[in-house]
């Protein structure tokens, strides 16, 4: 798992840095799924900050990006980068839950 998650980071990377922040929010989705099966909260840190970066990032270009929040409330709708890291606090909480429960279970 741990080389697929570097292999996603780097790509999400390369892509972020040519602008394709579509690409680059799918492979930080996949990244999230291959840390939750993997139950890594730091991991899972890392990606909530290259989502916050990348999603800032979006925020200052002018004229909007399409993914902007200015441009997904015209649509009625919520930035893919708000809805991850919806999902990513979502993760983080059921690992965290889950961790508890082992601790209380030994």
């Amino acid at each position: 798992m741990a080389v697929m998650l570097r292999e996603l980071l780097e790509l999400n990377g390369k892509a972020a840095g040519d602008g394709e922040y579509e690409a680059a929010y799918h492979l930080l989705m996949a990244a999230l799924h291959v840390v939750d099966h993997a139950k890594d909260l730091g991991a899972l840190e890392r990606i909530a900050q290259l989502a916050r970066d990348q999603g800032a990032a979006i925020e200052r270009m002018q004229p909007p990006h399409p993914l902007s929040r200015s441009q997904a409330q015209l649509r009625g709708q919520t930035t893919v980068f708000d809805s991850l890291a919806a999902h990513i606090d979502a993760v983080r909480l059921r690992l965290q839950s889950d961790e508890q429960r082992a601790k209380l279970h030994r």
